[in-house]
């Protein structure tokens, strides 16, 4: 079963993506402003790749440009109201010339702006400010709909009008100029939020382009299907695996389910499956993708940049509470086909694995990518080094090398970049080992169907097409990113942080549970209308300091928030990642939206585990850890069983009640919990597979 390939499955891919996770319509341009666009695609991303490798640029106007350059792009590409057209208006010209003069004014003026922003402002910065404001907000309106520039709005209204309320919400006032250039600046627009898009996030969205332009999804599929499709309910455990594949290189929940639901869907319905169930399983094994590591849907970078803690720590500590998430969406995708009796595909429609191995080195540049993460190198070193070995795999792929051939490079990366000290982080080092080792592709290309010059030709057109994708790919990052530094600014300005942390904690009675909920309910309804990344950003902002001061871990806080944010895309009423699988399904929303909870609820129940076990975050003694997580692997097998009321046949209601029961003592980890939960489920299974066996006796 092939997926298909070639340039225009992956355009495809991106703009079934835009329909559902972009907020406006996107423009199909035509005749030199599509080819300006374009070219500007190309630069954007290229312009990053070079500040991040050789190029030095200061900080503030690095992120200005980043941001103020994607809003160009964005301006040309998304309409703002009705019917998109296919040329620029005039208003989105003066829009662009807008987010371009602020972007100049900043680096003309940088070190008066860097004395004076939101002190000794002049009548020209709170002009730029202001204007420049404005742009961020239709920005992200364009990109990412309503939800967070209305946002946005609130908490400007609230800078003004801070001396006239209440309670909690009061603060002294500001100026106009005082309150803008404060957040046209590092303390807000251009804080921690960009820095981490600018810096990390375009980085690693190109790198996911650059592997979807070599095919590196249509081998993710291929592999999932070929392993998995033969299996009772396959398609919906092809779906789930996929997932987890993509997940690995891409930044969204909704892209995940059309990349791959594209696929999916259609076959989980041709074996049985009910539309709202294809879509919703596609849904829930989609958004787990932004709970998978390395990527994990942008928002490790955040949490790194905010809390300071090491990404390759972030990322570790993700990994069980990702596999205990897939492993409950897989009990219920398994129960599910057995009640309704769907089996797997005929293996005679299936790839077959053993000639797939021959291109198993699609997958180098991630492999090298984890390799130099855990190795020690910059985030922006494995970053760069995996790019640089996806071009190599374009290329091979370019001239037919056997991927046999296709190793010797590749170890060569691995062991130069190993034994050079620096080597990695060095610029001119990477462009003469990338040299060297095109050099060997060259050679050993003698003999191979395609000739060097047709090759060389069509990686440069594999590259541009991946630097356009990828940068089409970060406007939305780079839009709420920016956006949501507005809110993260003026939370800073007024401190509104600290005083409603003293709230929470008052509200809460110093009960952590309550306090807990609290921000779990914050961190949906913000995740609900808009992006994930946001979503965590407002919300780390606002109840991470004060479950904090609870004495709650940094780390197990930001994850907690982070889970949260990220299944808010399967929580009705609101639901992106629903709604999407829903369309491709052609099923209902509600229903879908509901179903995708029910495969995903060990998500709403695993992160109250690790705030206090941190064993499942990798913390802890040996010992520690493999209890943690074997107890809560059994009561996330507990909780999925009683979701779907089956085990060798429809489960009675008390029984279903005490496998609820005996889930909640094992997840909630303590050791006495758990000796409880696993004498509770285990005497549950042990009296039904007894009565089973009995009924099927007589």
């Amino acid at each position: 079963m092939s997926t298909g390939n070639g340039e225009a499955g992956v355009s495809s891919a991106v703009e079934d993506a835009e329909k559902f996770d972009f907020g406006s319509k996107v423009r199909h341009l035509g005749g030199w402003q599509k080819a300006m666009v374009g070219a500007l695609c190309v630069l954007y991303a290229a312009f990053h790749l070079a500040v991040l490798n050789v190029v030095q640029l200061d900080a503030w106007v690095f992120r200005a440009l980043h941001v103020n350059v994607a809003a160009v792009i964005a301006f040309a590409l998304y309409a703002p109201f009705g019917r998109p057209g296919t040329r620029v208006p005039a208003l989105d010209w003066v829009l662009s010339a807008v987010a371009l003069a602020a972007a100049g004014y900043i680096w003309w003026n940088l070190e008066a702006l860097v004395l004076r922003t939101g002190v000794l402002m002049t009548t020209t910065d709170v002009v730029v400010a202001t204007l420049g404001i404005v742009a961020v907000i239709e920005f992200a309106r364009r990109t990412s709909g309503l939800a967070l520039p209305i946002l946005a709005g609130l908490f400007i209204l609230y800078g003004f009008c801070g001396p006239w309320l209440p309670g909690v919400l009061y603060h002294r006032g500001y100026g106009f100029g005082e309150f803008t250039t404060f957040v046209y600046s590092m303390e807000g627009i251009f804080g921690i939020t960009t820095a981490a898009a600018a810096l990390y996030i375009v980085l690693f969205v190109l790198f996911a382009a650059f592997l979807q332009v070599s095919k590196v999804g249509d081998f993710f599929m291929n592999l999932a299907f070929g392993a998995f499709g033969q299996l009772r309910g396959g398609p919906a455990k092809v779906s789930l695996f996929g997932s987890i594949l993509f997940g690995m290189i891409s930044g969204s929940g909704v892209a995940n389910v059309v990349a791959s639901g594209t696929f999916t869907i259609p076959v989980m319905k041709r074996v049985g499956y009910r539309p709202a169930s294809a879509g919703a399983i596609e849904a829930a094994a989609s958004t787990g993708g932004q709970l998978t590591p390395p990527i994990m849907g942008a928002g490790a970078f955040i949490m790194a940049e905010v809390t300071g803690i090491p990404y390759t720590t972030i990322i570790a500590a993700a990994l069980i509470p990702c596999l205990l998430y897939y492993f409950a969406v897989y009990i219920h995708i398994d129960l599910e086909a057995r009640k309704e009796g769907i089996e797997g595909l005929p293996r005679s429609e299936l790839p077959k694995l053993r000639p797939m191995a021959r291109d198993a080195f699609v997958l180098a540049p991630l492999v090298l990518l984890i390799v130099f993460l855990f190795a020690g190198f910059s985030i922006i070193s494995a970053g760069s080094w995996g790019i640089a070995v996806a071009v190599l795999v374009m290329l091979q792929q370019r001239l037919g090398i056997d991927s046999r051939v296709h190793a010797v490079p590749i170890l060569s990366v691995l062991a130069t970049v190993m034994l050079v000290p620096g080597l990695a982080a060095n610029s001119h080092g990477l462009i003469a080992v990338g040299a060297g080792l095109a050099g060997v592709l060259a050679l050993a290309a003698r003999g191979a169907r395609a000739g060097i010059g047709g090759a060389l030709q069509g990686t440069l057109a594999d590259v541009i097409e991946a630097l356009s994708i990828g940068t089409r790919q970060s406007l939305q990052l780079a839009a709420v990113c920016a956006c949501a530094g507005i809110v993260v600014g003026v939370i800073g300005l007024t401190g509104l942080g600290g005083r409603f942390s003293s709230l929470l904690l008052g509200v809460a009675g110093q009960s952590e549970f309550f306090a807990l909920v609290f921000a779990m309910l914050i961190a949906l309804i913000l995740g609900m209308g808009m992006p994930t990344t946001a979503a965590y950003a407002i919300a780390a902002s606002v109840v991470a300091p004060a479950l904090q001061r609870m004495g709650l871990g940094v780390l197990p806080v930001h994850l907690f928030i982070f889970y949260y944010a990220v299944i808010s895309t399967i929580t009705p009423p609101i639901a992106l990642s629903a709604f999407a699988g829903a369309a491709l399904a052609g099923a209902d929303p509600w229903k879908t939206s509901f179903k995708a909870v029910r495969y995903g609820i060990a998500a709403f129940i695993v992160p109250f585990l690790f705030i206090h076990n941190q064993g499942v975050l990798l913390e802890g003694s040996l010992l520690e850890i493999v209890r943690t997580t074997l107890t809560a692997t059994i009561g996330v097998w507990a909780l999925a069983t009683t979701s779907e009321g089956w085990l060798s046949g429809r489960l009675p209601v008390l029984f279903r009640l005490g496998f609820a029961a005996a889930a909640l003592l094992l997840i909630a980890g303590d050791i006495y919990t758990d000796l409880a939960g696993l004498v509770l489920c285990g005497a549950l299974v042990a009296l039904r597979l007894a009565r089973a066996r009995a009924g099927r006796a007589a």
